[in-house]
């Protein structure tokens, strides 16, 4: 005889854990459909956004310039005083 069987489970509590299954696939199915419709809309304002030319893309680097080793030599690279 198996440690586990079916017949050990109580009634009640094998069809709690089908309800809440069931409310668990409904809610994840219900979010995807948000979630895919949020994403719908992101896309068709990045879309008008980049007919408008409004939204490029901020540049966040440190030296936007894009020199590579030109600069006052201040801290950090060895130079200077």
């Amino acid at each position: 005889m198996a440690c586990f069987e079916i017949a050990m489970i109580k009634p009640g509590k094998a069809e709690k854990w089908a309800a809440r299954s069931a409310r668990l696939s409904a809610a994840l199915r219900e979010n995807l459909k948000r979630r895919k419709e949020q994403a719908r809309g992101r896309k068709a304002e990045d879309v008008a956004a980049a007919d408008a030319g409004v939204g490029a893309v901020p540049d966040f680097r440190r030296n936007p310039g894009g020199k590579v080793g030109g600069g006052s030599g201040g801290p950090g690279t060895g130079r200077g005083g």
